[in-house]
């Protein structure tokens, strides 16, 4: 409403977090229409606060750290890192749904309309003179190549395309102003709608290998003499 485009981070994975967090940021994003939603998985960066504590406590896993959003957590959390990472996967792949996406970004773009500095411009917009101004300016063959693909991409080849149009048209009709911003999130989905599938690709075949080496583990470590007593 004031004209700003909302961006925003999620992190799931802390301490004392509980189950269905990845849900939650899921519902949260679409109920405030936030278009473009980064989503990672926790992880303890070399030499900070939380890297130290967790070294103390021996939760570090063995490994490099880094702030991929293909990379499984880099150390043990408080609650199973398997249900974590199956919510990280579930949550990002309904975040960038082409549908969820596309649903978000038009409803984001028709508040953003409305905004007061949006509304000023279109009423001092004079179209004569904005055209000949636009006619003096060479054509940027880069912005149409990439609004070909992005109207191949979106208007023909998938199937949200009918509502691509429809939303599109809106647009058009009623918030002209913001079109080029709207096309350019349009645009940046499908960077998220392509990379969420080596998100669950790598997720999927970190958390296997995590769980066969935790099971090697338990298959190879020695019972307690006092429980075996006991038992």
């Amino acid at each position: 409403r004031s004209g700003l485009r909302v961006m925003a981070g999620f992190i799931i994975g802390f301490d004392g977090e509980k189950s269905g967090a990845g849900e939650r940021i899921v519902q949260f994003v679409k109920q405030t229409t936030i278009p473009t939603a980064f989503f990672s998985m926790l992880q303890a960066l070399p030499d900070t606060g939380l890297w130290h504590r967790l070294e103390k406590e021996g939760r570090l896993r063995k490994g490099e750290a880094n702030i991929n959003q293909t990379s499984l957590m880099n150390f043990v959390p408080t609650r199973p890192i398997e249900e974590i990472t199956r919510e990280y996967i579930k949550g990002f792949w309904e975040l960038y749904d082409p549908q969820n996406f596309l649903d978000r970004t038009y409803q984001h773009y028709r508040i953003l309309g409305t905004a007061p500095c949006y509304q000023k411009r279109k009423q001092k917009a004079k179209p004569a003179k904005f055209e000949k101004k636009l006619a003096g300016k060479p054509i940027d063959l880069q912005s149409l190549r990439a609004l070909g693909i992005l109207l191949w991409r979106q208007g023909i080849k998938r199937k949200t395309r009918f509502t691509f149009w429809w939303y599109l048209l809106q647009m058009l009709l009623h918030h002209r102003e913001v079109i080029l911003s709207y096309l350019t999130v349009c645009a940046h989905g499908e960077h998220f709608i392509e990379y969420r599938g080596l998100v669950k690709q790598n997720i999927e075949q970190q958390l296997a290998q995590y769980l066969a080496e935790e099971a090697a583990k338990e298959e190879t470590t020695p019972p307690d003499p006092i429980e075996a007593i006991a038992g």
